[in-house]
């Protein structure tokens, strides 16, 4: 059960920096660096998500 809930929390982390990357990219002048912050934060978790067992 836990680590379902962690999968879960991890997938919609994921989601919402894909979500924000694209509406910082929409954006007429893009903050680059919450941009990559965002790229970061997804990439982290979806390293997780990926090493999970």
């Amino acid at each position: 059960m836990p680590v379902l809930l962690v999968q879960i929390a991890l997938i919609i982390i994921l989601i919402r920096s894909a979500y924000r990357v694209v509406q910082y990219f929409q954006s007429s002048s893009p903050n680059w660096l919450e941009a990559a912050f965002h790229v970061s934060v997804g990439i982290i978790s979806l390293w997780f998500l990926l090493d999970m067992p």
